[in-house]
């Protein structure tokens, strides 16, 4: 890898530079999933999002084609869905100083149902509090999990934003994507773009002229995302009877380690209907003793406090998902939780407080089905027990080397939650809590490419 030097720019009086990689110093790319992402030139200075608005497992053929076509002019592009996959999509950019531009283009409407061109809007905008919380955002996640601040710091200053919004066919940003790569004395303002809905955010340049201005940084920061994964293993242990032969945790913490070695170890291979390379066991159950005891290493409380005020109050009223688990337990059919309490007060031993949440009229068919399906609630030995179960289940990542990708999966903000309406269940009984027991019928890893 060296640095050259290839023109002027005239706004910045500073030299344009690039690196140029050979064969076997090419930034090596970080993926969740290689099926969402096209790798292209190293030496160009764009890398574009695809923001997933869209309600089936894989984008309409018109996207996808022009996703084919925007690739020859970028870096890197690909498909984005939440603040979760920030830790791609920025580890990426930062390990390749050549990029300097952003760009994220939503079909259909402003922002999807996770808010995720408000949650980078923002951060370009105003930064990270120290938390590392994106400031004024309305994400149910305002943040970019395992990226550091370091990592934050420079994405904001390596690369500017550009956004582009309600698109329809997408035959009008070609000219965008191509403006971006001109040298200065090309450049084009984003006013010129008079028919497109389009937002420019820099924190280097000082007008909204797109063109391309080079290296901004001299090396590549690497952030090697399995640099914190964990090596787990699984050792079986005597199990509650009662439970049936199952994997037995602790706590939180020591339900995702297990289940994930676990499902690693014993699962079958095979790809999903996203071509997403994963291991599945069906019809697995955990017994988890506590599930509020601990937030597992990498999940913040911020957000899995938001997540749980989503699922037991609804408190994001502008969501755009096909459905709530909130909203099905408690309105679509009444408030079921209030109807399970009576039952449980007026007979403990009961096998009838259960709570539904599959609508047989919607669900058969539909490409988003909850994934929740059911809760069943029994007191024994005087302690209040929830059993849920789950027709599918993303439980967490793994690398193919067998390591734990920290912060990621489904299971820990689920069972979280789920703990939290069983606490709220036994307050109102006043009972103690007893274990939770989740049954998926395909509980899954999915495996990362890293």
């Amino acid at each position: 890898m060296k640095t050259i030097t290839i023109g002027t720019d005239p706004y910045k009086e500073k030299d344009i530079k690039k690196l140029v990689y050979h064969s076997d110093d090419i930034p090596q790319v970080q993926l969740f999933n290689s099926s969402d992402v096209i790798s292209g030139n190293p030496g160009s200075n764009i890398a574009i999002g695809f923001v997933y608005t869209w309600k089936s497992d894989a984008p309409p053929v018109n996207v996808h084609n022009l996703m084919q076509r925007l690739s020859n002019y970028a870096a890197l592009t690909g498909l984005w869905r939440t603040t979760n996959g920030g830790r791609y999509v920025f580890s990426n950019i930062v390990a390749n100083p050549n990029i300097n531009k952003l760009v994220l283009l939503v079909f259909g409407q402003k922002d999807n149902g996770h808010l995720l061109v408000n949650a980078c809007e923002n951060f370009w905008r105003y930064g990270t509090d120290g938390n590392g919380i994106i400031k004024n955002c309305a994400a149910a996640n305002p943040k970019f999990e395992q990226v550091p601040k370091e990592a934050l710091e420079r994405v904001r200053k390596q690369a500017d934003l550009l956004i582009v919004r309600n698109i329809t066919d997408g035959d009008d940003i070609e000219p965008v994507i191509k403006a971006l790569i001109q040298e200065p004395e090309n450049g084009v303002p984003v006013s010129s773009f008079k028919d497109l809905d389009i937002s420019f955010y820099s924190n280097v340049l000082k007008s909204d002229l797109l063109y391309d201005d080079g290296a901004r940084f001299d090396s590549p920061l690497l952030n090697d995302l399995s640099a914190g994964a964990k090596n787990v293993s699984f050792k079986s242990s005597a199990l509650s009877s009662v439970h049936g032969q199952s994997v037995q945790a602790s706590n939180l913490s020591d339900a995702v380690e297990k289940i994930a070695s676990f499902v690693f170890e014993h699962g079958s291979a095979s790809v999903d209907m996203r071509n997403l390379k994963m291991k599945e066991c069906r019809s697995i159950s955990v017994t988890i003793m506590d599930p509020l005891e601990t937030i597992p290493e990498s999940f913040s409380e911020e957000y899995i406090k938001q997540y749980v005020a989503e699922f037991m109050d609804g408190v994001n009223k502008d969501s755009e998902f096909a459905y709530t688990y909130h909203e099905r337990i408690f309105k679509r059919w009444g408030n079921q939780v209030e109807k399970v309490i009576d039952i449980l007060k007026q007979n403990p031993n009961t096998r009838r407080a259960c709570i539904s949440l599959w609508d047989p009229f919607l669900d058969l068919g539909s490409p988003t089905p909850p994934c929740l399906d059911f809760i069943w609630l029994c007191v024994r030995d005087r302690k209040l027990e929830l059993h849920a179960l789950y027709r599918s289940h993303h439980l967490a990542t793994v690398t193919s080397e067998g390591k734990l990708m920290l912060g990621e999966g489904a299971f820990v903000p689920n069972m979280y939650a789920l703990g939290t309406l069983q606490k709220f269940i036994a307050d109102r009984l006043d009972r103690d809590r007893g274990p939770l027991i989740l049954t998926d019928f395909s509980g899954h890893i999915h495996i990362a490419d890293i």
